[in-house]
């Protein structure tokens, strides 16, 4: 017997869990970034600028193209379970196993449609019935939370709880088994973003996620600092801190950088940005200027600091070279809506 699953769900906003009998998939693309990854291998990818219509679409075969330097490389546990197929319970598996299944079977069924609160509800069903079933089915309740309504007063709550048993829940044996075909894709900011299995450092990027949109960024900066540190973290760093004007912490997050792929090439950018909001002009267009210096880097991440440039200059009131980046920007979108009107304003 085999599962049959929704093609397709969506789960938060930006957040989309796809199923067959044969892989599971993750798409996640808030902010500027879409990328889908399935158990089998497949993979695609569309980048760009929100608002501007940028976007930029790729298929990798992962049997022969290196990865991308704006996400991180995986550990053994990933490169041993990428291409498997769907995880299952064997004939001796514990009943709870075999339930954990049913459920996942039930609520991804292309035949059934359930809400977040019915999804929630057959979770907590299905806890009371098996206390080993609670990492999981937390988990999954979580995500299917993000986007409701009704459930928008709790979500701080069940985020504190999950991430502060994040360790026992990774370390659950059904997760580590049935999550292993997962692989969400989380936009850090504008231009970048991270992919891997759906583990502890992906829920920190997700949970901080959720933070900022609710303008708590204090605690967004306390669970980052919990995470593995890596470039990925120091730019998600340097996004809150730009958000909360820190212009001095963006500073400091983003100091000793040099142009070596996408993720530093953001890096540069928002420390532009910290410069730019002090009005410190040209230390910023230096910042963009050692930012754009490698054209062989990602468009989406090269739209990013054009963009960013453009509002720099705009404010030195040095108009023509405004309108020389976002023309630049055009090259690839001629009839961007976002940026035709911001060269009109500058016409103005």
């Amino acid at each position: 017997m085999t599962i049959r699953f929704r093609r397709s769900l969506k789960i938060a906003p930006g957040l989309r869990v796809n199923f067959n009998k044969n892989s599971t998939s993750l798409s996640l693309g808030p902010r500027g970034a879409h990328y889908t990854v399935s158990s089998s291998g497949r993979q695609t990818i569309s980048a760009g600028i929100p608002g501007t219509g940028l976007y930029a679409y790729q298929s990798i075969n992962p049997q022969s193209a290196k990865r991308n330097s704006s996400v991180p490389k995986p550990g053994a546990q990933e490169q041993q379970t990428v291409g498997q197929s769907s995880p299952k319970p064997s004939l001796f598996s514990s009943s709870a196993e075999k339930a954990f299944y049913g459920f996942l079977m039930d609520i991804y069924d292309p035949d059934h449609k359930y809400s977040p609160h019915e999804i929630v509800e057959k979770a907590k069903a299905l806890r009371e019935q098996y206390d080993s079933l609670m990492y999981p089915l937390n988990l999954l309740s979580f995500v299917h939370i993000l986007s409701a309504d009704e459930y928008q007063d709790k979500l701080i709550d069940a985020g504190e709880k999950l991430w502060a048993a994040r360790e026992s829940a990774f370390g659950d044996p059904l997760v580590r088994k049935y999550f292993v075909g997962i692989f969400p894709v989380v936009t850090i900011c504008e231009g970048i973003s991270t992919r891997g299995i759906f583990d502890l450092q992906q829920l920190g990027f997700i949970w901080v996620e959720v933070l900022q949109d609710k303008e708590k960024y204090n605690e967004a900066l306390a669970v980052l600092h919990e995470m593995e540190p890596t470039q990925l973290v120091a730019i998600s760093m340097a996004d809150v801190e730009l958000s909360m004007k820190d212009y001095s912490g963006a500073l400091d997050t983003t100091s000793n950088i040099t142009n070596e792929d996408d993720v530093t090439l953001i890096l540069l950018v928002l420390r532009g940005i910290a410069f730019r909001e002090q009005e410190m002009f040209d230390a910023s267009l230096e910042c963009l200027k050692q930012a754009l210096a490698k054209k062989s880097r990602s468009k989406a991440a090269l739209h990013r600091a054009h963009f960013e440039r453009s509002i720099t200059y705009q404010k030195m009131h040095k108009y023509a070279l405004a309108k020389k980046d976002l023309e630049l920007i055009l090259v690839d979108d001629p009839t961007n809506p976002e940026v035709m009107d911001r060269l009109r304003n500058l016409d103005n």
